[in-house]
């Protein structure tokens, strides 16, 4: 089977959204990067020490820490509203983090989808037609 060009890695989404606590409102243009190896690894690390390394620690909070940590690093471009509020870090309005990991989450599955739907219906086309059984005599 021959490599096939993938999808593009990156992302460019506009934003328009009203905070759920301070009724401000957050608009501007992103670029996301999926996240390579190196950048999954970021991730990581930065997620485990927003976690602070505490076992018990709730599953929100779990999982805010994890969506910041991947917000931080796969934002590649953003207005400077972002960079003011460190990234996400600073917002009281945890809407405008799940609107943007969202859109993030979102280009993901799609990029997924395009890859992987292609190379099944690739299959299916170079896979033979399964052979028709005739009907079965008792013996």
């Amino acid at each position: 089977m021959p490599i096939k060009a993938l999808p593009s890695m990156e992302h460019t989404f506009t934003l328009s959204v009203k905070g759920s606590e301070t009724g401000r409102h957050f608009d501007g243009t992103f670029k996301y990067k999926r996240p390579n190896i190196r950048t999954q690894a970021e991730i990581a690390k930065t997620a485990a020490i927003l976690d602070g390394g505490l076992a018990n620690l709730d599953e929100d909070t779990k999982f805010l820490n994890a969506m910041l940590a991947r917000l931080k690093h796969t934002i590649i471009e953003h207005p400077e509203w972002w960079a003011k509020e460190d990234y996400g870090y600073e917002l009281y309005d945890v809407n405008v983090l799940f609107e943007l990991y969202k859109e993030c989450d979102k280009f993901e599955k799609d990029w997924f989808e395009k890859v992987w739907s292609e190379e099944a219906a690739e299959d299916v086309k170079a896979s033979p037609a399964p052979k028709k059984q005739g009907k079965r005599k008792n013996a």
